[in-house]
């Protein structure tokens, strides 16, 4: 379901995308500058580390000052679990959590959303899976993110509480900060800082990621993986390029560095790994074949 939004149901729509954010908030403009509903709300997420923030900017010919405000941007760096990356081409807006998601002409900008006449399209996600324009937006703007560059990356740690029934949060790791914020001298040292030490213990973790992903832990139950790999054309699920046809590893060495990031076996793809035709949502690594093509792909 999708309505068309304007004025203060427009902006109302954003604002509550930030609220009800549980698992995942993603913010797409090419200008940042919060007004202070959008900081209330994210001021709630401080209190929800699981909650896994995303960022993506651009429109400032590498000064990133031009683009975000320091005030904004000093806020948002204190968020337990955020990714801030930079695209210099944007110019499309999206804002969406895991149930719903915006398209709009509006900038995340005080003065658009005060002044400027505005339009956006919201989705629904459906009862089970995005589809629709809801998926074709999500699946494309991620897309986006994971092909743009990682500015700021501070990642939420947990550890196992209650005999293993639940986890507890301990703090947060910032592996990555190459935007400074502008007239702060410590933001300046800290962005000519070496970042070795950082870098190797994000390499650690997507190693270990790999590691454990589930795709991973099928391929690895193969005694002679070279052997019993397919030669048989197919296509990756997420970028829809060709690769070998396996379903148990139906990404790309590309789209799987993106994807273990998260390691989610149910989020929507878009191709079908069999035919490599658009599946709008109806595939995922874990079901990478639509459904009438399944049989013919096991022939």
């Amino acid at each position: 379901m999708s309505d068309f939004l304007t004025g203060h149901a427009l902006n109302a729509s954003v604002e509550n995308i930030i609220l009800e954010a549980e698992q995942w908030l993603i913010l797409v403009s090419p200008f940042i500058k919060l007004n202070h509903r959008y900081l209330d709300g994210l001021k709630a997420l401080k209190k929800r580390p699981k909650c896994r923030v995303i960022i993506c900017f651009g429109k400032s010919d590498g000064q990133y000052h031009k683009s975000f405000d320091s005030e904004a941007l000093l806020f948002l760096k204190e968020m337990p679990n955020i990714k801030i990356v930079y695209d210099e081409r944007l110019h499309a807006k999206f804002y969406a959590n895991e149930s719903r998601s915006l398209l709009s002409s509006m900038n995340l900008y005080d003065y658009s959303q005060n002044n400027n006449i505005e339009v956006g399209v919201e989705s629904v996600k459906g009862s089970i899976r995005r589809s629709g324009l809801d998926a074709e937006s999500w699946n494309y703007f991620n897309e986006v993110i994971d092909e743009a560059k990682v500015v700021f990356n501070r990642e939420a740690e947990f550890k196992k509480a209650m005999l293993g029934l639940r986890e507890e949060f301990v703090g947060s790791e910032t592996l990555v900060d190459e935007i400074p914020i502008q007239g702060s001298s410590k933001a300046s040292e800290s962005h000519r800082k070496p970042r070795s030490t950082r870098e190797r213990k994000a390499e650690e973790r997507k190693e270990e990621n790999e590691r454990i992903a589930p795709v991973q832990k099928t391929a690895k139950k193969d005694s002679k993986p070279k052997q019993k790999r397919s030669t048989k054309p197919g296509f990756c699920v997420r970028t829809g390029e060709p690769i070998p046809f396996d379903v148990t590893r139906p990404l790309s060495e590309r789209a799987f560095g993106s994807w273990v990031q998260f390691g989610d076996g149910e989020y929507p793809e878009k191709y079908c790994h069999y035919s490599g035709e658009p599946s709008f949502g109806e595939t995922c690594v874990d079901r990478p074949v639509l459904r009438k093509n399944w049989r013919k792909s096991t022939q």
